[in-house]
């Protein structure tokens, strides 16, 4: 039995990151390359663009560039009776295939549960893939690009939440991000509260169970005023967590933010 204070979190943090589109939670990323962090990204959202200029414009260190990887994995799409859906569904079984053995051309990282605690896994976002979890049981069903069944979205979901099982078990030692939208749930019986961004209402709930670590990306105000920031702590209809409460501030500017609570949480 290992003593507490050898307990996993202090080298490894498995963390949710939620936060509307637009509210910075890639281009965060860019505070743990600057850190000497290795950062590889499944690209589900084709949005790390943004991270390529935040590491390009000399406001961090010109060699944290060379701290991120990624691979963009998205969807052909075609149109069918008007509507552009997909044209075939291979991105769910493209992204369990890289978590089993990383490979892009000649790079060969090997499985996810070989990687060290100075590497990051990030998967942008769990919303996409979630998509792509609905897609490939569609396929399997012969029904991609219809609307879906009852049993499709179960089905759906459980892929979704064996994966986030996976990533949360001690055999995969590298830390891992999560980005996520939000998106609002509510009902008569209570207010209006704002949940990981999948499929159908029974799984956002349940998403933060995975995670000892949910920070919130959330910007205020208007052009020169705009500041961006990262909550440990919740924030009204959205709920955060934080594996160190006495250790890391209950919130931190966006640029730093990510470097900032790593380096709180294992100090």
């Amino acid at each position: 039995m290992p003593p507490l204070a050898k307990h996993h979190s202090s080298t490894t943090t498995k963390l949710l990151f939620v936060g509307d589109s637009g509210a910075g939670k890639t281009g965060a990323l860019a505070s743990l390359a600057a850190a000497g962090f290795k950062v590889r990204i499944l690209d589900l959202d084709n949005g790390v663009d943004v991270l390529r200029d935040l590491l390009s414009n000399g406001n961090y260190d010109k060699s944290a560039i060379g701290n991120v990887e990624y691979v963009t994995l998205t969807e052909p799409m075609k149109n069918q009776g008007g509507k552009l859906v997909p044209a075939k569904a291979s991105v769910w079984q493209r992204v369990a295939g890289m978590l089993g053995d990383w490979k892009d051309g000649d790079i060969n990282h090997g499985s996810i549960t070989t990687w060290d605690d100075n590497t990051v896994l990030v998967l942008d976002s769990l919303t996409m893939l979630s998509d792509a979890a609905l897609s490939y049981i569609l396929a399997m069903n012969g029904r991609l690009g219809q609307h879906p069944h009852q049993a499709d979205w179960g089905l759906a979901q459980a892929l979704v939440e064996n994966l986030l099982r996976m990533l949360y078990d001690e055999g995969v030692k590298c830390n891992v991000i999560i980005n996520c939208h939000i998106k609002p749930m509510g009902d008569e019986s209570g207010p209006e509260r704002y949940y990981p961004n999948t499929l159908g209402k029974a799984l956002p709930p349940k998403v933060g169970r995975y995670f000892n670590t949910v920070l919130l990306a959330q910007s205020s105000g208007r052009g020169a005023n705009l500041k961006r920031q990262i909550f440990t702590t919740s924030q009204g209809t959205i709920e955060c967590k934080n594996t160190a409460p006495s250790k890391v501030a209950q919130s931190y500017p966006l640029e730093t933010g990510l470097a900032d609570y790593f380096k709180a949480v294992r100090n």
